[in-house]
């Protein structure tokens, strides 16, 4: 029982000590190209319904981005992922 008691505490520590960001997929792949307090904001006000598909966009946004990268064809998006990042630019604008 001691020893469930002390793995039970350890692992609750360790949960304390990571960043909620680090946890954060949205700011995980924000964070790549924007800073972290802009980035906290865009999150905040992204809607929950886009928010899966703004990560998918921005992964693919971030990989276009990198050297010998290619340029972002939006044809490349499928609907959800250009609503994605709409959804993103309209809250970065809200958050400047």
């Amino acid at each position: 029982m001691r020893l469930v008691s002390c793995l039970l505490g350890a692992a609750l520590a360790a949960a304390v000590v990571v960043p909620a960001q680090a946890q954060d997929p949205f700011l995980q792949v924000c964070m790549q190209t924007t800073p972290q307090k802009m980035c906290e904001c865009i999150s905040s006000k992204l809607p929950a319904d886009k928010r899966q598909a703004a990560i998918e966009g921005l992964r693919k946004s971030n990989a276009a981005m990198r050297p010998g990268g290619n340029l972002l064809d939006p044809s490349m998006l499928s609907q959800e992922q250009m609503q994605g990042l709409d959804a993103v630019v309209i809250a970065q604008a809200n958050c400047t």
